[in-house]
């Protein structure tokens, strides 16, 4: 059994220090790793659109609709002339909503004004930060895009070096664990 364990540690290394490089390719090159992301989800969305279209249209009786798998062809042919508009797409989308819920707590902090036990003030402040960040958001798309797979890059690469760390720690220590779960 500790063989098996042994050897599913050392996968976990080598899968470790691959993310490790992962996220180096990350860190150095964001703008590229969202094209390369987009292109992928954007031939993704290509083979399903094909896949439900064609089984949509091929249904005996008439009974299929087409409709979801042309629209998931038309937006994958987008991604793929455009890659960064998927980027733009997620930075937007992020955008408003930080707008929107900033706006309903902002409403919230006004109506708490009279309220002596709520400092509504730390809402209100809290929540114009907020806003002030979905409006970013809105204007800097692109940029907010690549500073969040470079922070996705940075935290990949701090995971997989704790999971490094904690494997050699098991390995380390197999002879203790194996003589522990022996003795239960």
């Amino acid at each position: 059994m500790f063989d098996i364990v042994k050897k599913e540690l050392n996968i976990s290394i080598v899968s470790s220090i691959v993310y490790i490089i992962l996220g180096i390719v990350i860190v150095l090159h964001p703008e590229t790793t969202l094209n390369v992301v987009s292109i992928a989800i954007s031939i993704l969305a290509i083979i399903l659109g094909l896949i439900i279209t064609i089984i949509n249209i091929t249904k005996l009786k008439g009974e299929g609709n087409p409709i979801f798998g042309i629209l998931l062809l038309v937006l994958g042919i987008s991604l793929l002339i455009y890659p960064n508009s998927l980027n733009v797409l997620i930075s937007l989308g992020i955008g408003i909503w930080f707008i929107t819920s900033s706006i309903s707590r902002i409403k919230i902090a006004v109506m708490l004004k009279d309220v002596k036990e709520v400092n509504w003030l730390v809402i209100l402040i809290v929540s114009i930060i907020t806003l002030l960040i979905g409006i970013t958001f809105i204007f800097m798309p692109l940029a907010l895009a690549v500073t969040l797979a470079t922070i996705s890059g940075i935290l990949m690469i701090a995971y997989s070096i704790c999971d490094v760390f904690e494997i050699l720690f098991i390995k380390k220590n197999m002879k203790v664990i194996q003589n522990t779960l022996e003795e239960q």
